[in-house]
């Protein structure tokens, strides 16, 4: 399966599955072309394989009729050609004389209640916060590529002691947020491991929005749409349950390899085993940078992962068209499915 074959496997699918794949997707099929010139054929062939798939692009664009996401699918532009800086990885291992290896002595506290200590991190304010309450999770260990289950764990355990530490002072601060961004492709400033934590006196825009259009589905279907976001993306084969996570390797994804994690648990906390396990696959597929970003609508955790691209890539991932339009993505979803063992 293919996912510019993602027509032809939606016509196949009941009538009520092909109705509700219809309520919440628009898609288009279609072949860009283009004709390559004499000198260009040897470099062509080289690094797409043929010239006849260069010169017949298929592509697919997938509309989400709700959320406004929108993706523009091309395999070919996997293989474009990249600009790259040598990155020595075993720096990474080496470096261990930043801020962030020393906390106590390095970082400011909270104002009002000073550090969480885990067992495995230590939680310090963001010295340029960008909420009212912004603080971060230290990770002990200082390579962020190394990560075990009992301290990711333990990582959002202390995250939700924050986050009680906050609605203590302020019970107007009761929008929680949690990011996570790995290495500087990810826009981290700090190579040390750590994640972001906010508690907002509002809701952020996009998750506002969020909330506006799951209310208005439920007003005008009598459903759920997050049930029914699963179903067909499990219809389809792109979905897997782990406990009451279910995980979907998203049709709209931002960018590349994005894994969208529905979540039942009472607290985010029990989420740990399912996003450990897809960050150990992420690493298998050798992602090296990603963003995860967790929060609550309704009766539901949300947690967004997303593959930021090789360390050693000069070229940014996102433009304009990441910006303003659709996302363009190369990774197809139905293969990041098949490739996941969870």
């Amino acid at each position: 399966m293919d996912i510019t074959d993602l027509e032809d496997f939606v016509a196949r699918l009941s009538k009520k599955d092909k109705e509700l794949f219809n309520r919440i997707y628009s898609t288009k099929t279609f072949t860009g072309r283009l004709k390559i010139v004499d000198d260009l054929k040897e470099f062509a062939k080289s690094k797409f394989g043929s010239i006849d798939k260069v010169e017949n692009q298929k592509i697919i664009s997938i509309n989400n009729n709700f959320t406004t996401e929108g993706c523009l699918f091309n395999e070919l532009r996997s293989s474009r050609p990249m600009k790259k800086v040598k990155v020595n990885l075993d720096k990474i291992e080496e470096d261990k004389e930043c801020l962030f290896c020393r906390p106590l002595e390095k970082t400011p506290q909270e104002k009002f209640f000073g550090r969480i200590k885990g067992k495995h991190c230590t939680t310090a304010s963001n010295i340029a916060k960008y909420d009212y309450f912004h603080g971060l999770i230290i990770f002990n260990e200082h390579n962020p590529l190394k990560i075990r289950k009992s301290w990711l764990k333990d990582y959002l355990n202390t995250a939700e002691i924050w986050f009680k530490k906050v609605k203590d002072i302020d019970k107007e601060s009761k929008h929680d947020f949690l990011i996570w961004n790995c290495l500087w492709r990810a826009g981290a400033s700090i190579v040390h491991g750590h994640m972001q934590i906010t508690s907002s006196k509002q809701k952020y825009a996009r998750i506002k929005r969020e909330e506006d259009i799951i209310r208005s589905y439920k007003k005008n279907y009598n459903s759920d749409y997050f049930a029914d976001l699963f179903r067909i993306h499990n219809k389809l084969g792109l979905s897997k349950k782990i406990g009451r996570t279910k995980i979907l390797f998203y049709l709209t994804p931002v960018k590349e390899k994005e894994i969208f994690m529905i979540s039942m648990e009472r607290r985010f906390q029990k989420m740990y085993g399912a996003i450990h396990k897809v960050l150990q696959n992420y690493f298998k597929l050798g992602v090296q940078s990603f963003n995860l970003f967790l929060y609550r609508i309704n009766d539901y955790w949300i947690a967004r992962i997303v593959d930021r691209g090789y360390l050693e890539n000069q070229n940014s991932d996102i433009g304009a068209m990441e910006l303003y339009g659709n996302s363009v993505v190369a990774y197809d979803p139905f293969k990041l499915a098949k490739n996941f063992k969870l």
